[in-house]
């Protein structure tokens, strides 16, 4: 098994997940599925999985990610790209047909289009999107569509259109609720929606929470301990390094939230360090806090930036606020503390306003994989889950 950290991993380097891979499977069969989390734990790799899974049982596959996408339009062509792609294994029939529609997206107008040829007959965004998707349906095999970074997309339409970026929002979802999903219900096309920003915080600030709930939510969770130590063994084996088991479970314990990326940079980094007969326990905290020096700590940036794109300004800046107090402390702070905190910064609320505020935050920090709340001796606390993420947030807030 390969060293790799950062793209994702696939054949042999695709290790554990055996559970996630058998659940989503059997989920897949009658249900779409929506799976978020934060980038880098590994939600490419599994979906890439389950294509294998599904090209084994002799299904086709596709996949586009969406999020460079800021309009409709772009969503379109992605999609109708990706099924192009597809075709171009098969028949040119098939080909020739999702050719036509690509010439069909020049002439989508959209809200803000300036200088379109009115003489052009304009064509609905949608209409070509539901045309693309019944050229799949015509198979006789079954089809597992992979949309990577789904909700961005969506957020994309509201940064980009502060006017009616709502709307377009709701009328997307609509098509894909209705047309792209219930109107091919049984005819062979399969949805595996996946994202790095919360769909589900989009659709329940704006009040749209309706439009996906006939979709499964999935979360990916971390590997088990056992997982955790089996999978480091499998590297130091690769890799002939002498990772004795407590080095295994100090690391382990050291990352807090074991997911595959960031024990393969943990590993990474021991590797770089390692010289010919050195001992790797003492390596191993110098390896995580290498994690977070300037210059290295890139990924962890995008924890902070995903709050700004999911949420209002003043909500962004509260969840910051609050993980900041959670930081200070490896077991981190009690919700008093917390809940302290959110009332200093939110004085123009009454108490239960504010209580209610600051619960509907916490929810969203731990659902995000921020937080994890534990218990001890009647008091409440929430603590980060991902150890490195907790130390790369303190430093940034200490002088």
């Amino acid at each position: 098994m390969q060293n790799i950290a950062g793209t994702p991993v696939e054949g042999d380097d695709f290790f554990g997940r055996e559970g996630a891979i058998h659940s989503f499977w059997d989920l897949l069969g009658n249900h779409d599925i929506l799976l978020l989390g934060p980038r880098r734990i590994g939600k490419t790799s599994l979906s890439r999985r389950l294509m294998v899974e599904a090209r084994q049982h002799g299904w086709s596959t596709i996949e586009a990610n969406v999020a460079s996408c800021t309009d409709e339009r772009a969503f379109v062509e992605k999609l109708a790209q990706a099924i192009k792609s597809e075709a171009g294994s098969r028949v040119g029939a098939a080909l020739e047909a999702v050719g036509g529609l690509l010439n069909r997206i020049d002439r989508v107008r959209l809200p803000g289009d300036a200088g379109f040829d009115l003489s052009a007959k304009p064509e609905a965004w949608e209409a070509i999107a539901s045309d693309a998707l019944a050229l799949l349906t015509r198979q006789s095999n079954e089809t597992l569509i992979y949309i990577d970074e789904l909700p961005i997309f969506l957020f994309n339409l509201l940064r980009f259109d502060v006017k009616t970026g709502k709307e377009r929002v709701r009328r997307f979802l609509d098509w894909f609720r209705n047309d792209a999903r219930d109107a091919t219900r049984g005819k062979g096309l399969h949805w595996l929606m996946s994202g790095s920003v919360g769909l589900d915080t989009l659709v329940q600030t704006h009040g749209m929470a309706d439009a996906i709930n006939t979709l499964r939510q999935r979360a990916l969770d971390p590997f088990s301990d056992e997982e955790a130590l089996a999978f480091l063994e499998r590297l130091a084996e690769s890799y002939k390094l002498p990772v004795s088991l407590d080095d295994r479970k100090r690391l382990v314990a050291a990352i807090g939230w074991p997911q595959p990326y960031y024990l393969q940079l943990a590993f990474q980094n021991i590797r770089a360090m390692w010289r010919e007969g050195q001992p790797v326990g003492p390596l191993i905290d110098d390896a995580i806090n290498c994690l977070i020096e300037p210059g290295e700590d890139n990924d962890f940036h995008h924890w902070e930036e995903r709050l700004r794109i999911q949420h209002e300004q003043s909500v962004a800046d509260l969840a910051i606020a609050l993980l900041t107090v959670a930081c200070r402390k490896p077991d981190g702070a009690s919700t008093t503390a917390l809940f302290a905190e959110a009332q200093r910064l939110l004085p123009d609320l009454g108490e239960e306003q504010q209580k209610q505020r600051f619960i509907a935050l916490r929810d969203v920090l731990i659902r995000d994989g921020y937080w994890a709340i534990s218990e001890t001796d009647g008091t409440r606390r929430c603590h980060f889950r991902l150890e490195p993420l907790r130390r790369w947030w303190s430093r940034r807030n200490t002088l």
